[in-house]
């Protein structure tokens, strides 16, 4: 009798990550369950292609996909603190402040996928922000392995950095939209995704 796979949930950033870790995680026996959840994209239209791929992608493998609401100022109201300069948090050197922000960005994705996951009785879980090369592994590894200790989850661990060109190659071979940048504002700056 063929053992029924495990569901993982994947908080997931955009259709080029995911088509790499989504088919990784098939073929090491998981049932992926999509949670596109992205506060840190500050235009609407950047969100929307996002999703809109994620959902073609899923409607077509047979991906469950949970879309979370726009919520822009759940990223918004937390880095307030570190750009405005009245504030006690406020941060002026340029490389402090851009792995703040990441920090903030990374553990307020992986509150939000670890919360879906107790809401849906999923053990596993894990983020296609492993997928980027860019990404401080080492940062989301401990935010995530720390956090799922409170839930009894299970944050499952791969390195899918090796496949990051693979998943935008095929994205952009499927006509599917190939973000050029991480998500915020800031990163817009930086284009650092060719």
């Amino acid at each position: 009798m063929a053992t029924k796979p495990k569901k993982i949930l994947v908080h997931t950033c955009c259709l080029a990550c995911a088509s790499h870790v989504f088919s990784s995680l098939q073929k090491a026996g998981f049932d992926v369950i999509c949670l596109f959840y992205n506060p840190e994209i500050s235009d609407k239209d950047e969100y929307d292609r996002r999703l809109d791929g994620l959902k073609n992608y899923c409607e077509e493998t047979g991906v469950e996909l949970i879309g979370l609401p726009y919520a822009p100022d759940d990223f918004g109201k937390l880095i307030k603190l570190y750009t405005d300069k009245n504030s006690l948090k406020y941060i002026n050197d340029e490389e402090r402040y851009r792995r703040r922000r990441c920090q903030i960005c990374n553990s307020i994705k992986i509150d939000k996928t670890i919360e879906q996951a107790a809401k849906l009785k999923t053990k596993f879980f894990t983020t296609t922000l492993l997928c980027s090369p860019y990404k401080d592994h080492d940062t989301i590894i401990e935010l995530a392995n720390e956090k799922a200790l409170d839930y009894n989850l299970t944050f499952y661990y791969q390195d899918f950095r090796k496949g990051y060109w693979m998943g935008r190659n095929w994205a952009k071979n499927h006509g599917a939209y190939t973000p050029r940048f991480c998500g915020c504002a800031d990163s817009i700056k930086e284009l650092r995704f060719e």
